[in-house]
This record gives C-alpha cells, sequence and structure tokens, in this order.
C-alpha cells in the first residue's frame, strides 16, 4: 500500500425516508496499522468529526478498529464510525448483509466493556450496534457545574433539570433541558465549553443535551458538545447513547413508563435544520440484563479520499 491510503467517507444514522443527513466518517481499511504519528496527521489532514482505521485479522468476521478526533488524538471509542465501518465492509462484501455479526476489537489500553468491542449485525440496509449501558452515573450536586455550564450553554440554570449525570467510561456528562425548545435554541460559547472541559474538578469529553421530544414518532432529542477535541458540535453521535438511554431508562423518573426499553431518538443539528434537514436518527433499546444498548441505524458512503502520508508530506504539514 505504501504511503497512499484510501479514505472511504461514510454517513452514519442517515435513514431512507427522512431528511437525516448523517454523521460523516473516515474509514481506511488497512492490513496493518500505519504508526500512530500517520494515523494523528491523517485525522488533523481529513479534519473529520472522527476518522477510523480498520485492520483485517485471520477471521474474516473480526477487525480491529482505532479511532482518531480531528485534534489528532485516539478517541477511546466512537459509535458512529464504528457503524459506518460496518455499513463500508458490507458494502465490499454484500453477503455480510445477510444478518452476519462482525466484531470491531478497540484498541486494548481502552476498558470501555468487558471484551473491549463491539458488536455489529447487518441486516440489509440496517445496522445494529451493541454497546455497553453505563448505568453506573453519578450524580452531579456541585452548583459550581451548573453555574459554569449555564453560562457556557448561554441559557439561566434553571433550564437545567437537575440532577445531571456523570458517566464514567464514557467520560461525558449527560445534561437533560427543561424542554425541546430550549435544547434547539442553543447556541453554546464553545471555548467556555472547552474550559470546562480542561478544568480540574469537571473533566470531561463532552456534554449530551438531551430533552424529551414533542416531534411525532421520536422520544428523544439529543445534541452533543465536544469542543475539547475540535467537535464543537457533533452531527449525530452514537457513544452517547451509552449514557443517555441509561439516563432516560433508569435515571429519569416519570419521563416515560417504567417499563418502557425502546427509545426513538433524532439527533436534530441546528444548523442543518435551516436547510430542513437534521443530523440523523436511531433505533434504541435497553438491554437491563445485559446491561447494553442495541442501537439501530443506517449509513451512506458517500465518496473516497486518498491521502498521501509519505514521511516527506507529513514533514511539510508538521506544525
Amino acid at each position: 500500500m505504501g504511503s497512499l491510503y484510501s479514505f472511504y467517507e461514510v454517513n452514519a444514522f442517515t435513514h431512507k425516508g427522512t431528511s437525516a443527513v448523517g454523521n460523516p466518517a473516515a474509514i481506511c481499511v488497512v492490513r496493518a496499522f500505519p504508526d500512530e504519528q500517520m494515523m494523528a496527521r491523517a485525522a488533523k489532514l481529513l479534519q473529520k468529526p472522527m476518522i477510523s482505521f480498520v485492520r483485517y485479522t485471520d477471521d474474516p468476521h473480526v477487525f480491529d478498529i482505532r479511532h482518531f478526533s480531528p485534534d489528532g488524538k485516539e478517541n477511546h471509542v466512537c459509535g458512529h464510525a464504528t457503524l459506518a465501518a460496518a455499513e463500508l465492509l458490507a458494502s465490499m462484501t454484500p453477503a455480510l448483509r445477510q444478518g452476519r455479526e462482525l466484531t470491531f476489537r478497540l484498541n486494548p489500553q481502552y476498558a470501555i466493556n468487558a471484551d473491549n468491542a463491539f458488536k455489529v449485525r447487518i441486516k440489509g440496509s440496517d445496522i445494529f450496534l451493541t454497546l455497553p449501558a453505563v448505568t453506573e452515573l453519578e450524580r452531579v450536586d456541585d452548583p459550581d457545574f451548573y453555574r459554569l455550564l449555564a453560562e457556557a450553554l448561554r441559557i439561566d440554570a434553571r433550564d437545567i433539570v437537575k440532577p445531571s449525570y456523570y458517566a464514567p467510561r464514557i467520560i461525558n456528562y449527560v445534561v437533560e433541558l427543561r424542554d425541546q425548545k430550549t435544547l434547539l435554541g442553543l447556541k453554546p460559547d464553545f471555548q467556555k465549553l472547552k474550559a470546562l472541559a480542561l478544568s480540574k474538578d469537571f473533566s470531561h469529553e463532552g456534554i449530551m443535551a438531551t430533552a424529551k421530544s414533542e416531534i411525532s414518532g421520536y422520544d428523544i432529542l439529543t445534541r452533543v458538545f465536544m469542543p475539547v477535541i475540535d467537535v464543537d458540535e457533533d452531527i449525530a453521535c452514537g457513544s452517547a447513547n451509552c449514557s443517555v438511554v441509561p439516563y432516560w431508562a433508569v435515571k429519569r423518573k416519570g419521563a416515560f413508563p417504567e417499563d418502557k426499553t425502546t427509545f426513538k431518538a433524532l439527533f436534530p443539528y441546528p444548523p442543518r435544520m435551516k436547510e430542513n434537514k437534521v443530523g440523523g436518527v436511531q433505533e434504541l433499546q435497553m438491554d437491563h440484563r445485559n446491561q447494553e444498548i442495541i442501537l439501530k441505524g443506517q449509513g451512506t458512503c458517500y465518496r473516497i479520499i486518498r491521502l498521501d502520508l509519505s514521511p516527506d508530506l507529513m514533514r511539510r504539514f508538521a506544525p
């Protein structure tokens, strides 16, 4: 392969019959991972919400996957890029669409679940992604958190439904807002959000802002802010559900019937709503017994980007 790599841009969480544009990920399928410097440089050059390298193993249905965010740092987990990788592999090998299960093994240094892997089943255009349910949500009572968060989101602290929760393993905060209008109207100060993420007391990777949906056919709306990894607002996030779904299913008493385990989620992504489009659509199931989330979504392959990652080029683009 040399130093020329092909990245397939795949939009995750599109959905036939809707105006969902999907969240782009650039996927590169390789026999061996490039060195970390090259993978980091590719992420910086491409500036996609996530780029992922997928490596073949001896088992044709098991792959190793590594994710890199636009800041060039390796990311511990990414749901939308994993779904995008599955869609790409299915487009390359259509037989995988007959209900085949794939395993994506994560970087061993990250302990996101017991197997340190995500399972994916592909059936036609639908992709079923199994995610860990982070039910060990930690209640936030510190008033400084709400004060700083309200300032960063440019809202009144009373617009935040208390308590919010911190999700270990997934390193984010789940923040319910009082209604859909408040969520859609958010115009955050991303520099203040980044400062909050980097603070000693409230260090995190993302704010998962969510509200109960008033849109027919949908249960919840979610907007995801991750400026600390150079993604101000994620168009449609998969891993957000690791904490958002347990919040609604376990912590948020009275919002839905107690026996409710299925949720239909819409990621509105207001910048695209001006074009009468939304970010993404997901169907979710909370498996309480196995502490898992089953995410059903679709993806669309968009284009190929070829990138020369030779050492000379890397030096030329080095900061």
